[in-house]
């Protein structure tokens, strides 16, 4: 009768020790789960240790082993090479051999290890060259680069907006001209002939005063560089005296160098008078009654399409009502001081359609429409084509 008592306290002090081994257990898994893989050997190493030193050894070494192994892979997996798009705001600022393409792609160099002024004033004036995405246009390319389309024309000698996939562009670090030194030039006769400071000029060519020795054949970068004011004078003054019409200055681009198309463009208003020649952006008025139909010269797709122009250089650039056309050949033409528009953006219009009426908004003095054709010659510097 005296052993039953003593058996029930050796019992319960028995049960309160595993009770409290049970909680323990639990605490010293709870804490290893909050632990990465390596803190969780380390706890259970400690464990088994505690039960069996021997095994536990064995076990930890097995397990350094296996760590060891994982943080090798680990390690090489992180020193991989891993492109990223790089953060890039200038499109242009490495060099060609810096350059090289990944899987069609352009794997950018480190910024650190360029040659690039990191000065936030600095003039970049590398020459760069762009490959033609499928879903590229030349306007932004040059929207890209900051540069503009007859820059990148101009370097590439294309004579329309046309480009194709896989096609490679040079591309200058600053709209303007490059230029190909010829016989008897220096930058004096090339600073005058652009109207560019020859400074400039040395700037963006990377040239010093011991260094401006030019060679035949030599291309130079004319930052902002235009078309030359005797280049221009005399191109009028063949037009005027081959049509026997005027021809006022400014002419702003280098209309000489655009592709012609006999016979693709009609005259936008039969009829007619040719009042101005060749003027602005290769354009030319064409005088008659206000309210005439304008129609397309060709067919295309309206790309603006103007009807808030009134009066005064002011209007819409001086143009009031107007509409411009694109065209399949990668032209575009322009038809300015319109009564109204007849036409929406988007909308495709064939040749001869009628897409407004002859007005005077804008800055004009009389019933006309300013006509330009961008990219290709324009042919009704002629009068006879619209009689």
């Amino acid at each position: 009768m005296q052993t039953e008592p003593h058996r029930k306290t050796k019992y319960t002090a028995f049960s309160k020790r595993l009770t409290s081994a049970a909680v323990i257990f639990t605490i010293i898994v709870g804490v290893s789960l909050a632990y990465s893989e390596t803190a969780h050997a380390g706890l259970f190493s400690s464990m088994i240790n505690w039960f069996n030193p021997d095994q536990a050894s064995a076990n930890i070494t097995n397990s350094n082993g296996a760590d060891s192994q994982t943080a090798g892979e680990k390690s090489e997996s992180m020193s991989a090479n891993v492109l990223v798009a790089a953060a890039n705001l200038d499109p242009n600022p490495y060099s060609l051999a810096d350059i090289a393409p990944v899987n069609g792609d352009v794997l950018v160099p480190d910024i650190a290890t360029t040659n690039s002024a990191s000065s936030s004033d600095s003039v970049n004036t590398q020459v760069s060259t762009y490959v033609v995405q499928s879903d590229d246009t030349l306007s932004n390319i040059a929207l890209m680069f900051d540069i503009s389309m007859d820059t990148i024309k101009q370097a590439n000698h294309l004579s329309g907006n046309t480009i194709k996939p896989g096609q490679s562009l040079v591309i200058l670090p600053v709209s303007g001209v490059l230029y190909t030194v010829v016989a008897n030039d220096s930058l004096a006769k090339i600073s005058k002939k652009y109207g560019i400071n020859a400074d400039d000029i040395m700037t963006y060519n990377g040239m010093t005063a011991a260094s401006s020795t030019l060679a035949i054949g030599q291309q130079l970068i004319i930052p902002h560089g235009k078309p030359s004011a005797s280049e221009t004078s005399s191109f009028l003054s063949s037009q005027s005296q081959k049509f026997k019409v005027p021809s006022f200055e400014p002419l702003l681009d280098a209309v000489w160098n655009w592709p012609s198309y006999p016979g693709y463009f009609v005259c936008p208003v039969p009829g007619a008078r040719l009042s101005q020649g060749l003027h602005g952006h290769n354009a030319v008025d064409l005088a008659i009654a206000k309210g005439t139909p304008i129609r397309a010269a060709a067919s295309g797709i309206v790309t603006i399409s103007k009807n808030n122009g009134y009066y005064g250089r002011s209007s819409n650039g001086g143009y009031g009502n107007f509409v411009m056309i694109s065209h399949p050949n990668g032209a575009e033409t322009l038809y300015a001081h319109m009564l109204k528009t007849a036409v929406s953006v988007g909308e495709h219009v064939s040749q001869g359609e009628v897409i407004g009426y002859i007005g005077m908004t804008g800055m004009t003095t009389g019933p006309h429409t300013h006509f330009e054709i961008r990219n290709a010659q324009n042919p009704f510097v002629d009068p006879a084509l619209c009689q």
